[in-house]
């Protein structure tokens, strides 16, 4: 139960609809017989019950809710074919890295930009990278506190990488790279820092050992590294268990 409770949300939510889909599935093979509207309810109803057993959150259990009735307007619906694919593509180039990658777009607080800046080095000319870098608010926040650093953004995403690239223009000091986390060599960073998902946290780890020379420093926000204890964990505000686990290699 812990496991699946530490996977993104959007596939938590994704499993409360697939298995609520499955009890209605059953229940239908033992003869039950209710009117269309009645089953997108029990739909609803049963993904609920799922999404907080799921410990999803409020603004998820909502869209939970909401789903099966949307989905229920939508059958049949005379929409042209060519929304779908214009949603379709909308969708890969937000989420299109992470969904190769298999870490979702997490949003880091300010209060957690503020307790990375209290974890730079003092030296100038430190160089930070942000494996997964979203919107670019934490790199555009460091940049703008440390004039002396350089500060680099890597993200996979298209429309995502834009928005970081754009957000980013007015810091001379900071390089927004379009591309996988993957093919990024570590060894000229001072710090490494990633908010991505339970699962490349093992292969992470692995690179960062392999390619970070001695005295720099890994954080990651939230996701533990299996195995390996932290040299300090900082809870910051933002999601339940939100925190900064960090290690001084």
């Amino acid at each position: 139960m812990s496991l699946l409770r530490r996977l993104p949300p959007i596939l938590r939510a994704l499993l409360a609809q697939a298995l609520a889909f499955a009890v209605l599935v059953a229940l239908a093979r033992l003869g039950l017989r209710l009117t269309p509207l009645v089953w997108v309810l029990l739909q609803a109803v049963l993904a609920v019950f799922l999404s907080r057993w799921l410990d999803l959150g409020p603004r998820w259990v909502l869209m939970q809710a909401a789903l099966p009735f949307l989905v229920r307007a939508l059958w049949g619906a005379p929409i042209p074919a060519w929304i779908y694919l214009l949603l379709f593509l909308g969708l890969v180039l937000v989420f299109g890295g992470g969904l190769l990658s298999r870490v979702p777009l997490y949003h880091a607080s300010g209060d957690a930009w503020e307790k990375l800046e209290a974890l730079l080095p003092d030296q100038p000319g430190l160089r930070f990278v942000d494996l997964g870098c979203g919107f670019g608010g934490p790199v555009a926040h460091l940049a703008k506190a440390r004039p002396d650093g350089v500060f680099v953004g890597v993200e996979a995403s298209p429309f995502t990488w834009l928005v970081a690239w754009l957000r980013c223009l007015p810091h001379r000091n900071v390089h927004i790279r379009m591309g996988s986390l993957w093919r990024t060599d570590l060894a000229g960073f001072d710090v490494a820092y990633a908010f991505l998902s339970p699962v490349p946290m093992p292969a992470l780890w692995a690179k960062v050992r392999r390619e970070m020379k001695p005295g720099s420093r890994f954080i990651s926000h939230s996701f533990e590294v299996p195995g390996e204890t932290p040299h300090r964990v900082i809870p910051v505000k933002g999601r339940e268990g939100a925190r900064l686990l960090v290690w001084d290699l």
